[in-house]
C-alpha cells in the first residue's frame, strides 16, 4: 500500500484494525507498506496505539499485522537515527512488543540505498523481497491483505 493520501491510508489501517478485533480467527494481516516519512509513521503508529488505548484492539496477541516496509520510512528505524526518531521508535517498539504489529523490512530496498540491515532497531525484522513476503504471508499462511 502506497501511502500518497496520509489521511486515506490512516483510514483504512483504522478499519482495518476495527476488522481485526472482529476477526479473531484469522491467521493475521499483512500491509506492504511505502512510506516517505517518519512523520506518516508516526501518525499510523500513533492511530494503532489509540485503537489498542481504547480497546478497540485487544491485547491477547490475535491477529497481529506484519508492516512489511520499503521507502524513506524504513530509515526512520535505523539505530543511528534513534535519537531524532525516539518516539516513533519507542512507539513501534512497544506496539511491537505486545503482539499488536510485527515490522519486516525489505532487503531489496534497502541494498538499493546502501542500509546494511544490521543498522536496523532490534524489532525489526528483514525479508528479501517485500513483495515475495507479501505473498507468502497470504498463500502459504492465510494472512489477509490490506
Amino acid at each position: 500500500m502506497h501511502a500518497q493520501d496520509p489521511f486515506r491510508f490512516l483510514f483504512v489501517v483504522a478499519l482495518w484494525l476495527l476488522a481485526a478485533a472482529s476477526h479473531a480467527q484469522t491467521e493475521g494481516y499483512v500491509a506492504d507498506i511505502q512510506l516517505q516519512s517518519t512523520e506518516e509513521f508516526a501518525q499510523l503508529l500513533s492511530r494503532a496505539d489509540a485503537l489498542v488505548q481504547s480497546g478497540e484492539v485487544p491485547l491477547d496477541g490475535q491477529p497481529r499485522v506484519t508492516f512489511v516496509m520499503h521507502g524513506p520510512g524504513v530509515r526512520s528505524l535505523l539505530r543511528p537515527a534513534y535519537l531524532e526518531n525516539k518516539s516513533v521508535v519507542d512507539l513501534a517498539a512497544r506496539l511491537s512488543a505486545l503482539g499488536v504489529i510485527e515490522i519486516r523490512a525489505c532487503e531489496t530496498w534497502m541494498g538499493g540505498n546502501a542500509i546494511d540491515p544490521s543498522e536496523l532497531q532490534p524489532f525489526v525484522g528483514t525479508v528479501a523481497s517485500g513483495r515475495i513476503e507479501v505473498e507468502r504471508l497470504v498463500s502459504e499462511r492465510g494472512y489477509v491483505k490490506f
